[in-house]
């Protein structure tokens, strides 16, 4: 088992003013895929290139094909260049991918990564449908994945290349913008790895937000549960109480464990063996299924930090296998009494 992993720096003048937030951000991520690497005993070989570099905004190798383990922090970020040629960066690490010497060995996947503030506007060599159609073509060997780090509004561009929604992180172009998206993608590795020991070679859901998943995507993946389940709202009173105590003082019957679902609001470990629901806020239907561990960018197998993402009109649930989680004001308790276990 194999990764190659590319990544596309912005170093055009427009991120002169967070480039020392740009230059951790790339710390971070070379730090969390190594650690990533070596906890799931995965070679990982790193290509890096500059996109838009000085006066002729040129995209500029920095590292080409090294193994990530033999990475230093960089100590600067110069950001001098006159545009952004994103689609040439993007097609250089594509081209030295596919001339790798495993390149067709199924146990090998690529990754490719792209952080901008701005968009293309200067590429030479790459045009944009050329890119897409390339794009699709390597996605479509379920061998490749393609992310990219944006300014707000620009998701829906990307989309049409045929990137999926889950693979893009749009993001405010400040220090504190850059250092959130930092954190997101550094457990976006962590994910990624895990689901690559599971066997899984591409992630079409490697940023875990689901506010953009269509919902015709989770009707044809899930089952709707909504006649199966009921709601308790928390109330500020019982902020804090054990799940337990909540469930037998709210409903007075027996705590049955494995049937009550907890609202996703916060981080949390989430095991594999957990049962996720969907509720559609607008239409008041609850979707469950496997499908909802892939829509929220989880891994099939194995434990996994979460950190949940913008839900937009969904709400998400946790099924709870324990009698001292603590329930949080202002959010709800789902009841499935389908679902026990014993």
């Amino acid at each position: 088992m194999k990764n190659y992993i590319g990544i596309s720096r912005d170093h055009s003048g427009s991120m002169r003013n967070i480039s020392k937030a740009a230059m951790n951000d790339y710390n971070l991520n070379i730090e969390a895929i190594k650690k990533e690497s070596l906890k799931y005993e995965i070679d990982t070989i790193v290509s890096v290139v500059k996109c838009g570099v000085g006066g002729r905004a040129t995209v500029e190798r920095e590292v080409v094909n090294s193994s990530v383990s033999f990475l230093k922090p960089i100590s600067e970020y110069i950001a001098d260049g006159n545009a952004t040629p994103l689609f040439d960066s993007v097609g250089e690490l594509i081209n030295q991918f596919k001339n790798v010497p495993d390149y067709d060995d199924e146990k090998v996947s690529f990754l490719i990564t792209v952080i901008t503030d701005g968009q293309e506007n200067s590429s030479k060599k790459w045009s944009g449908r050329e890119l897409a159609k390339e794009i699709q073509e390597l996605q479509g060997t379920d061998r490749w994945t393609f992310t990219f780090r944006v300014p707000y509004g620009q998701k829906r561009h990307l989309q049409s290349f045929g990137i999926p929604a889950g693979n893009i992180l749009e993001w405010e172009q400040t220090e504190k913008g850059m250092r959130e998206s930092s954190e997101k993608t550094t457990e976006a590795f962590g994910t990624y790895y895990i689901n690559r020991t599971a066997g899984l070679k591409s992630s079409r859901s490697f940023y875990a937000d689901v506010a953009d998943v269509p919902i015709a995507e989770i009707k044809n993946t899930m089952v709707d549960v909504s006649k199966e389940v009921s709601f308790l709202k928390v109330n500020p009173n019982a902020d804090g109480m054990q799940i337990r105590d909540f469930i037998e003082k709210t409903t007075r019957k027996p705590y049955d464990r494995g049937t009550v679902f907890y609202q996703l609001t916060k981080s949390v470990k989430l095991q594999d063996y957990k049962v996720i629901a969907i509720l559609d806020k607008l239409t008041g239907a609850v979707y469950s299924g496997f499908a909802a561990r892939e829509l929220l960018g989880l891994p099939r197998v194995g434990e996994v930090t979460f950190k949940p993402g913008n839900q937009g009109k969904y709400e998400v649930f946790v099924q709870s296998t324990s009698v001292n989680r603590k329930v949080l004001k202002n959010t709800k308790v789902m009841i499935w009494d389908y679902l026990k276990i014993k």
